[in-house]
């Protein structure tokens, strides 16, 4: 089984692109989120959790991340409140409002961790990126997983630089990353294995921004054993992931 565990919708046509691909490819379940108006020059845009959790309805392939902004804590726990029951949420996903170790990330993290919910965090250390919105380094999600033990994190792109991002979470054992975006460098699967353990790298694609067969193939190539390349593709996901259904 494989499944992408970062990927996202941003427009109502996404879902049916998204899905139609994925089975074209073998990728059985595909964990999306959205944002309205998707721009690094809003502070707070607003989240359209309503589009996934209507699409994750119509398509069994599909599960769902509640995209938050922790600055906008009433409008978080109002939404947590709203889909913490529905069975496609598989986790939280976080705007780059603020770094993951200031406090309103905190308090979203203990409104979350009672109820067995992941929280995905875009990381990034690479250039100009960084003059677009706020971003999180590595070190700041070691920093957050740290007072929540119990949790489980996702950092998204492996951190940016991939092996720098590996190694600032490599002691934070409740921290895996993911292998989205389009950084297909030779290397950067074997790294994380070397430096974390496959256990700790999940698959994803970030689509449909980056495309599923080449974040595929990037796996697929990557010089690790075979069982390390299931477990990347689909059970680590299963494991982590605890309310995807098998």
């Amino acid at each position: 089984m494989v499944i992408d565990a970062h990927a996202h919708l941003w427009a109502e046509g996404d879902a049916d692109v998204i899905v139609r691909e994925a089975r074209r490819v073998g990728i059985s379940k595909v964990v999306v989120s959205c944002l309205l108006n998707w721009d690094w020059s809003v502070p707070s845009p607003q989240p359209r959790n309503d589009l996934v959790f209507g699409q994750t309805k119509l398509y069994p392939e599909l599960y769902g991340y509640l995209y938050v902004d922790p600055l906008n804590e009433e409008l978080a726990m109002q939404q947590l409140e709203r889909y913490l029951s529905d069975e496609s949420l598989v986790g939280i996903k976080l705007w780059i409002s603020c770094p993951a170790n200031d406090r309103a990330v905190y308090r979203l993290a203990e409104a979350t961790s009672p109820h067995n919910l992941p929280i995905l965090v875009h990381a990034w250390r690479r250039g100009t990126r960084l003059e677009k919105g706020y971003q999180t380094l590595p070190s700041q999600v070691a920093e957050l997983s740290s007072s929540f033990p119990k949790s489980f994190f996702l950092m998204a792109h492996m951190g940016g630089d991939w092996e720098m991002g590996c190694r600032e979470i490599a002691e934070a054992e409740n921290v895996a990353v993911d292998t989205s975006g389009s950084i297909n460098e030779s290397g950067m699967v074997e790294t994380a294995v070397d430096l974390l353990g496959a256990e700790r790298v999940l698959f994803g694609t970030d689509a449909p921004s980056s495309g599923f067969l080449a974040n595929l193939g990037k796996v697929l190539s990557a010089e690790i054993d075979e069982d390390e390349k299931r477990r990347i593709l689909g059970l680590n996901a299963l494991e982590k992931l605890v309310r995807l259904v098998d």
